[in-house]
């Protein structure tokens, strides 16, 4: 049986394992290790295909010589900072109360996996990014606003699901899946950097105590807390043993490689020689380059306890350190300094001291830990297990952290949820003479779906290598209905209208406009049908109301005052002033009596005058009528709305022609006569106004 193949593809260097599992524990049969030869990962990512893909060659190689197997399966990890997560609902609103089945459920749960891919990739630091879904989980169930525990067989209109997804970057898979596929590899497994390098360096019974693990590559600084028997929480610090290098390069303006092994050698050398850019040899103690090094290292180990205290909350109980980072001078007595812990409780792990790990001992050190730990996740199959299946023609890969189904293959390719299930069309609803009426649309067609060429369903199981063939459902049509499919138009009746012959019709009012029958019925329009069976019928299409005509509202001099004009309806000749049916040949005439201003009772208003202290009425001397500043006729109709304004007098009276109105006192012989208009001596031709005082005496 060949043995498991563990690869470590790091930033700086490729580490690889062949490990079993046997009865005390793991035992590895063979490693290998070599470097890039130049830049090609930054930060965990793979920058350059071919030439990491060279240095995983030449590490397979090797196994494959030490081992005498051919390997074409291999387990590996990606960056702690890959992973994202995130809570995400979808909601669908049916027109009419539904009963939700399974695949309907499925297909929501997979519109909420797509709304968190979404959420991901609109922040501004992932919009350039893809994601795989590796897993999801619902969490919470809605039907009609009410939380429910399943919602499969379930009856209503509003069904909702939250769940929460976790994804990993495409050009991190892809970059590995292009790596591997270079040198006859295929992915058989995939974890995460943190949760390989915790497998190795904390035993299980550990984990019960808060321990903080801290991966020190060159690109990233990775992060694992571990309480109450399990890791709670990851984090990554974008940091690590390039930033030392590359504060030694440019300090003594050297080449990457050359910056590299100087860091290395400081962990052990106390005078160290090399040549700068320029081919000058120049010789240093070791603290002349660590005070060169001091504020990096103090910078990478701020980042590192910062992260920490935020992660756990709090100062844990001890600092693990592993990976080829972790041997920086100086690093595990800053770390402690700026968490706050002893010395003694920050430390560094090394591949020698884990137990029930046997074999291989070339491979030592901090650096040992996470490709060990990467086989033990495999073996443990606590891995991602990764796997191919076919969707339309094209490869997409399915990372397993639980069963997938056919509908995860589908969005894993790219396929929308929403043209999982057809939907149906959407309902038509409008108002009948008051009453609320609903057109169906059509049902949707489902989504035809096979595997392997047999009939499939969504929530079905996939394997490796199936093929997958998918034609989106198509939703139903919408509602569409005319005015003549809901409403039966009986025959005209020949009529006689005021001597007018015409033809009585049943009528349609749409939102309050004349409508015809074969006019399309629009969503939440208002009916009005009026048929043609009675004398009322046909006065409500006149717009007349059966009984005396509508009441005319008017203004005098500012005054409100209502006016009922006289109507006569006549059928046949006969008044009438009942509803009554009409057949073809009736003779209706309706009779409007307009109302004259003569006969509205107008009356101008007489003057008013104190005289001797006593009020006297000089009567308006005929009037005028008139409207919007013209004079108008007695014998005009009075229409709704007028504002008239009644004038009965044309000009002012003068005193002379008061004196008829006026008790004038007996006569005095031997005196005249004195008028006075408000104190003022007055004469016979004096105009007088609305509310003068007069008196008339004998001098």
């Amino acid at each position: 049986m060949e043995p498991l193949f563990a690869l470590d593809i790091g930033t700086r260097t490729v580490v690889g394992l062949l490990m079993e599992k046997n009865g005390e524990g793991y035992e590895i049969l063979a490693s290998a290790r070599t470097e890039h030869r130049q830049r090609a990962m930054y930060d965990g990512q793979v920058h350059d295909v071919e030439e990491v893909a060279q240095a995983v060659r030449i590490v397979k190689a090797e196994l494959e010589q030490k081992s005498g197997y051919a390997l074409t399966r291999v387990a590996v990890a990606a960056a702690g900072r890959a992973l994202k997560t995130e809570v995400a609902s979808a909601l669908r609103q049916e027109t009419l109360p539904v009963r939700w089945e399974k695949e309907p459920v499925l297909a929501l749960e997979m519109e909420a996996v797509e709304h968190a891919l979404r959420q991901i990739s609109a922040t501004a630091d992932e919009a350039s990014l893809s994601y795989h879904c590796v897993g999801y989980s619902v969490i919470e169930r809605w039907l009609e606003g009410q939380e429910i525990a399943s919602l499969i067989g379930q009856r209503g209109r509003d069904a909702k699901v939250s769940v929460i997804a976790t994804f990993l970057p495409r050009v991190v898979i892809d970059g590995l899946v292009a790596v591997l596929g270079r040198v006859g590899l295929e992915m058989e497994s995939l974890t995460l950097e943190p949760i390989a390098a915790g497998q190795a360096a904390i035993p299980a019974n550990m984990r019960r105590l808060n321990l903080a693990l801290v991966d020190i590559g060159a690109g990233t600084a990775d992060i694992a807390l571990t309480k109450n028997g399990s890791f709670f929480a990851y984090g990554m610090v974008p940091m690590a043993g390039d930033e030392i290098t590359e504060g030694i390069c440019g300090h003594y303006l050297l080449d990457f490689q050359i910056g590299e092994k100087i860091k290395r050698e400081l962990a052990h050398k106390t005078q160290l020689s090399f040549k700068d850019f320029f081919g000058t040899k120049i010789t240093l103690v070791q603290e002349e380059i660590l005070n060169i090094i001091s504020p990096i290292v103090r910078k990478l180990a701020e980042q590192i306890a910062g992260s920490i205290l935020d992660l756990n909350r709090g100062v844990p109980q001890a600092v693990i350190l592993i990976g080829g980072g972790s041997l920086t001078p100086l690093l595990p007595q800053l770390l402690a300094e700026r968490i706050g812990l002893p010395p003694a409780r920050v430390g560094i792990q090394v591949r020698e001291r884990i137990s029930g790990v046997l074999g291989e001992k070339c491979l030592k050190g901090p650096e040992g830990i996470t490709p060990v730990g990467i086989g033990i996740s495999a073996l443990e199959e606590q891995g991602l297990h990764y796997y191919s299946v076919t969707v339309n023609d094209a490869l997409v890969p399915i990372f397993e952290l639980q069963l997938a189904t056919v509908a995860e293959a589908l969005l894993a390719a790219g396929i929308q949820p929403r043209s999982f299930l057809g939907r149906p069309g959407r309902a038509l609803t409008f108002e009948l003479n008051g009453e609320m009426r609903v057109v169906k649309g059509t049902l949707g067609q489902a989504a035809q779906l096979t595997v392997n060429g047999r009939s499939a369903r969504l929530e079905e199981i996939i394997k490796p290598g199936d093929d997958v063939s998918f034609i989106p459902g198509t939703d139903g049509e919408d509602a569409r209905t005319r005015i003549i499919d809901i409403l039966t138009f009986p025959e005209g009746k020949k009529i006689s209208w005021n001597g007018q012959e015409e033809e009585f019709l049943p009528s349609v009012l749409v939102d309050g406009n004349k409508a015809v029958p074969l006019d399309e019925i629009t969503d939440g329009s208002k009916l009005t049908y009026q048929e043609n069976e009675d004398l009322e019928d046909l006065l409500q299409h006149k717009g007349l109301a059966l009984g005396p005509a509508q009441s005319l509202t008017i203004k005098v001099n500012g005054q409100s005052r209502t006016l009922t004009p006289m109507r006569e309806i006549k059928v046949n000749g006969e008044i009438v002033h009942e509803n009554c049916g009409l057949k073809s040949g009736d003779r209706i005439e309706v009779i409007e009596k307009p109302i004259p201003v003569k006969e509205a009772g107008l009356q101008a208003v007489p003057l008013i005058f104190q005289v001797n202290g006593q009020e006297v009425v000089y009567p308006p001397q005929g009037f005028d009528v008139r409207w919007r500043g013209r004079e108008v006729s007695w014998e005009e109709a009075i229409v709704d709305g007028m504002d008239l304004r009644v004038e009965g007098f044309k000009t002012m009276p003068i005193l002379s022609e008061l004196l008829p109105y006026v008790t004038i006192p007996d006569h005095v012989p031997a005196t005249r006569l004195v008028l006075t208009v408000n104190g003022q001596e007055a004469e016979f031709t004096t105009k007088l106004h609305p509310g003068d005082r007069v008196t008339v005496s004998w001098s």
